[in-house]
């Protein structure tokens, strides 16, 4: 009974946010209300308020979701020490977070794209910053965290925001580029740096 409940509860949930993006495809995120959301999708008010506190709190409960399963691929991120991977050949770490957005590509055009939500992308920047650390941290075992250099937070900073603003491009290009290829590019210009990339 438990499981039948909780697939139900399931079901209800992709069913908002399904409609819900359907929606922010076609007019603004901020003019989908309760009421509009819970006539499109065919479902009450109070089935709604079940689930949520209200509008906001689902916004922030979706974007919550996106961020953990985001987080999850991301761990996968960082070369080995001494890694000589090829550029031209990346990691599968490096190209499916590109895969994962292509995936979810109508929330990330809704909270990423040309009139996106800036708290999505400021989150996806922490989020990426953190996990810098946490992998160099990993790398420099010796290193305790209150011994981390102050200008190596710059750097973490520095890649969390080209990275962001990298896919936030690719999203407004309408996913122009193949997953594959986001990551080639990012990775020259990390590794090379834009002075040294050639097109």
């Amino acid at each position: 009974m438990q499981e039948k409940t909780d697939r139900r509860i399931l079901r209800t949930r992709h069913q908002l946010r399904d409609v819900l993006l359907d929606l922010a495809m076609q007019m603004p995120l901020e003019s989908v209300t309760v009421k509009i959301l819970t006539e499109h999708a065919g479902l009450n008010r109070g089935t709604f308020y079940l689930h949520y506190q209200d509008i906001h709190d689902f916004h922030e409960q979706l974007k919550n979701d996106i961020l953990e399963e985001f987080h999850a691929i991301i761990k996968k991120l960082s070369h080995p020490i001494g890694s000589h991977q090829s550029i031209m050949d990346p990691p599968s770490g490096y190209v499916r977070p590109f895969e994962y957005v292509l995936e979810q590509k109508r929330f990330f055009q809704v909270f990423m794209g040309s009139t996106g939500d800036n708290v999505f992308s400021l989150q996806l920047t922490e989020l990426l910053k953190k996990q810098f650390l946490h992998a160099y941290l990993l790398q420099h075992k010796q290193i305790k965290l209150s011994d981390v250099p102050d200008k190596q937070y710059y750097l973490f900073a520095y890649l969390a925001s080209a990275y962001v603003g990298t896919m936030q491009f690719w999203i407004q290009q309408d996913f122009q580029l193949l997953p594959t290829e986001m990551a080639i590019l990012f990775s020259q210009i990390s590794r090379l740096g834009s002075a040294h990339v050639r097109f």
